[in-house]
């Protein structure tokens, strides 16, 4: 079982600079927490953290983990409280939205903070924060049962939309500068300055729609052009330092803080300063939703480190309460939980001497809840759900992503064609990364491969063309089309062919759900020519058959028939005037974010195409 205690130190570690610090954090060995660590990666079936410049950081499945196992830890933290406070007063249920991006950064740990800070003032109010933006990933209000007699409020924190238009109701919490973020090696005396940064790479991650667009404003008015917006998670900069060593991030300064894999990166402010503003919103503001806002306003203008993780009460407590609570004897839970009486006695008096006070009134006939046992089972109720959720390998949670991807793949014409070669390349060396990871693939055009993404039936898929609205990730790869034909035929002399020489040939070719026609189509459209195909064929395999008993041509990239060519079998004539070039893309849904084996697939395949590429 995964207690509480490896959670806390995970979440610990997650936001620390360093296995060192957090030890230090929580008073335990460096080599305890990282054999703790790994325990609980193994436990769970994840990989939770990667190496980056010598350094540990949290992956996509750690940031998924510590969404899941915060709430768990809150719940703790406050029942404790709530319970030996010994309060008649009502509780009252706070609901924090959070409509930013989940990251290990500034705003998640102001956000911790304030309901440490809370929990300590108001023992009455539990704290429940929802982060909105990432849906795939679990939240523990999915798990309450019932809430309906306590008292609600409601705050939401999000970005605000510019002081003209900013709503009356609204309190700015943090004025956030953007920066340039880099590494540099540790004892650098003079850092560059941002007119040098500018004239070099810049990218920017993939930030919240509107901060997309504050920054295209703003690089369009500063007339700074070359920057490249990406497509990873701002909770991956660790990563994303190292597949742009040359480049500098642009991004608010909260999403830079010292934790894991951000070690010795410098932060320069642009010439013209840009700010980001975080407001928060009190649906029915009150004594309650103002305390919040300013605690919270308060953790963010300061820099105090977030305590150590220390639950005292263990998951296995928990469960056996929850068993007594539920059956009212303590020799049924016993039975129940398969161990002996006095065992499951001695837990539940050492969680009773945690609590400080009794939770069950012990009688003739069985037990019977004291006040303090019923407000302590509302959380341990909860608590116990929740890790239910977290612990279960259920195909819909983000914690299973990286078991089992299903990946959309082009239609070949063979074995031998080049891409599905530099695939199979690519499957065989992910294969041995993760041996316990499920793949399938199937295989569609891209018309087909873009329906499966929205609807969920395969989690990427590759692609040859820019979709519309759809997340992507370019495999850096661009290959000119050709006309393929059979020489017995002699449709076309030796070499090159212009394009308004070929639409007048016989062609068969696939239908305009492969992105190849829709190439073809484009290209001719821009010369007002008109593309009319003698036959529409979109399997592949047998347009090439037809082509040396057929005087027609067809229209493919010259390495997906590269034997055939090299045989002497078919004849490939590349296509002038326009040049054509087919590019290849990684399509996927925008509800979620790629799994570790998922990009792990991308980028071994943007290696494979270059690798490939080098040696052309």
């Amino acid at each position: 079982m995964v207690e509480l205690r490896t959670l806390a130190y995970f979440v610990t570690t997650c936001r620390a600079g360093s296995l060192a610090r957090a030890a230090a954090e929580l008073d335990i060995a460096v080599s305890t927490l990282s054999t703790t660590l790994k325990a609980l990666g193994q436990d769970l079936d994840l990989t939770l953290f990667r190496r980056s410049n010598n350094t540990l950081y949290p992956t996509a499945a750690a940031r998924a983990l510590m969404r899941a196992a915060e709430p768990l830890l809150i719940a703790e933290m406050f029942a404790r409280r709530h319970v030996m406070a010994a309060t008649d007063a009502r509780l009252k249920h706070l609901v924090v939205e959070i409509n930013l991006s989940f990251t290990i950064g500034g705003i998640s740990k102001a956000l911790r903070l304030a309901i440490d800070r809370m929990a300590s003032e108001r023992t009455d109010v539990f704290v429940d924060p929802q982060w909105k933006d990432e849906k795939d990933l679990p939240h523990l209000k999915t798990l309450v049962t019932d809430w309906s007699e306590l008292n609600h409020c409601h705050v939401t924190i999000g970005l605000g939309e510019g002081s003209a238009r900013r709503a009356k109701q609204d309190t700015v919490l943090l004025s956030d500068p953007w920066v340039f973020a880099f590494r540099l090696p540790a004892g650098t005396r003079r850092p560059p300055g941002a007119g040098e940064l500018v004239a070099g790479r810049i990218v920017v991650p993939m930030l919240a729609p509107a901060l997309v667009e504050q920054a295209d404003r703003y690089f369009t008015l500063q007339k700074i052009t070359g920057v490249r917006f990406l497509n990873d998670h701002p909770g991956d900069l660790p990563r994303t330092m190292d597949d742009y060593p040359d480049a500098a991030l642009f991004v608010p300064r909260s999403l830079i803080s010292p934790r894991l894999g951000l070690a010795n990166v410098a932060l320069v402010a642009p010439d013209q300063a840009l700010t980001m503003d975080v407001v928060a919103r009190a649906a029915r503001p009150n004594t309650v939703t103002n305390l919040f806002i300013r605690q919270m306003k308060r953790a963010l203008a300061g820099d105090q480190a977030t305590h150590a993780e220390r639950p005292v009460v263990s998951l296995r407590q928990i469960h056996y309460f929850n068993l007594v609570h539920r059956v009212r004897r303590v020799s049924a839970a016993a039975r129940g939980a398969n161990i002996s009486q006095p065992a499951l006695s001695e837990q539940l008096h050492k969680l009773e001497a945690s609590l400080g006070g009794a939770l069950f009134a012990r009688n003739d006939d069985g037990v019977v809840p004291t006040s303090r046992g019923e407000r302590f089972a509302r959380f341990a109720a909860l608590i116990e759900a929740g890790f239910r959720r977290l612990s279960v390998s259920d195909a819909g949670t983000p914690l299973a992503q990286g078991r089992r991807i299903v990946v959309g793949i082009l239609p070949s014409v063979n074995q031998h064609g080049f891409l599905v070669n530099r695939i199979t390349d690519a499957i065989i060396e992910i294969q041995a990364r993760y041996p316990a990871l499920k793949l399938v693939f199937q295989e569609a055009p891209n018309g087909t491969l873009q329906d499966w993404v929205i609807r969920g039936l395969v989690g990427v898929a590759i692609v040859e063309t820019t979709l519309p609205h759809m997340p992507r990730l370019p495999l850096g790869s661009s290959e000119g089309l050709a006309a393929i034909a059979h020489p017995s035929h002699r449709l076309l002399p030796p070499g090159p062919v212009r394009l308004a020489d070929l639409v007048q040939l016989k062609l068969a070719l696939p239908s305009s759900r492969f992105g190849l026609r829709q190439l073809l189509e484009n290209a001719a459209s821009e010369r007002d020519l008109r593309i009319q195909p003698v036959m529409e064929i979109d399997a592949l395999p047998m347009a090439v058959s037809l082509l040396a008993r057929l005087p027609v041509c067809t229209v493919l990239p010259a390495s997906a028939v590269a034997r055939e060519i090299e045989r002497g079998d078919l004849v490939a004539h590349p296509i002038t005037d326009p040049a054509i070039a087919r590019r290849l893309y990684v399509i996927y849904s925008g509800e979620r974010t790629l799994s570790e084996p998922e990009r792990g697939l991308v980028n071994i395949l943007r290696r494979k195409l270059s690798e490939h590429r080098g040696a052309g």
